[in-house]
Order: C-alpha cells, then structure tokens, then sequence
C-alpha cells in the first residue's frame, strides 16, 4: 500500500512539473489571437471606473492612471505597463490603426488578425522585437492598447486587453 501512495505522490508531481513548463510562444499566440477575436465579438464589459473623458472597464488588478491628455491613458497590472490610446475622431470601422501597422515595413509582425462584427472593425497583433519580447496590439475602432511582454502569458493579456478597449466609453 505504501508503494502505491509513493507512485501516486511521483505521477502528482510530475504532472505538476509538466504542467508549470507552460505553453510555447507559438501556443499563447494562437490562443491569445482566438480569444481575443471571441472577446471582439462577444458584448462588451461594462466600464467599472471613470478616467479623464472615459469610462472602461478595467480587469482583476489592472489600475489605470490618467494620462498626458485625453486621448492617452497608461494601465498597469504588476509590473506591466499598457497603453491605452483614444481617437475620438474615428468611428467604430475605423481601419487607422491598422492600415498605419501593416503599412510599416520595419516591424517584424509574426501574428496578426483582423476581425469585423456589426460595424465595427478591429484587430489583434503581435510584432517580435527580440526572442523573449514582444509587443502586443489590440484594436476596435479608434481605440488602440500596447504593451511590451515577455514570453510570459501573452495569451491572458490579448484577452484582457481586448475586454478593455471593446468597454470603452468616450464621455462627452
């Protein structure tokens, strides 16, 4: 009975290793691009804080600060730093930010998709700046959000980031 406990107790934890080595790269783009193409398309989170000129909602231990002005706001979650910008200008289809980051032969963009759901145009991107970091671009309309991440979660953060811009409401 002993011996039985002893392999019980060694599969646990090599299941637990196995697990924490975590997902590839590869893997959390994929995911992260999926799910934020769902988040897209799903109903938009109710904003729960009010900054500057806009209401947005703002995830499990995500903070905001007010930005420069009104249309640049920075979020932190830990010690990740997201940039959420707001052009109050364009419209729910806008292309803007899209067309500016396919049009810049210089960024080396290893994942983007693009998505459209009752009017609005957004997209999701992933643009490689060395073998550990990458930048992250979620868009819907005329609002954009940014971060610099490791090869760490990157999946969570597409998702999240997408539930942050699609909430945003402009105040007027």
């Amino acid at each position: 009975m002993n011996r039985n406990w002893i392999h019980v107790v060694l599969a646990a934890a090599l299941g637990l290793m196995l697990a924490g080595c975590g997902k590839t790269i590869e893997e959390q783009i994929t995911e992260g691009v999926a799910s934020a193409a769902t988040t897209f398309e799903s109903k938009a989170p109710a904003p729960t804080t009010e900054v500057g000129k806009i209401k947005v909602y703002l995830p499990p231990a995500y903070h905001v600060e007010e930005g420069a002005n009104e249309m640049n706001y920075i979020f932190t979650k830990g010690r990740d730093s997201f940039i959420l910008f707001v052009n109050t200008i364009e419209a729910e289809d806008s292309r803007l930010y899209y067309d500016n980051l396919i049009n810049d032969t210089s960024l080396n963009i290893i994942e983007k998709e693009t998505f459209e759901f009752k009017e609005a145009f957004g997209f999701t991107a992933v643009i490689e700046h060395s073998e550990k970091e990458y930048e992250l671009i979620v868009s819907s309309g005329g609002v954009k959000m940014t971060t610099i991440a490791e090869d760490k979660k990157i999946d969570e953060k597409l998702t999240e980031m997408m539930e942050v811009v699609r909430s945003v409401q402009v105040q007027k």
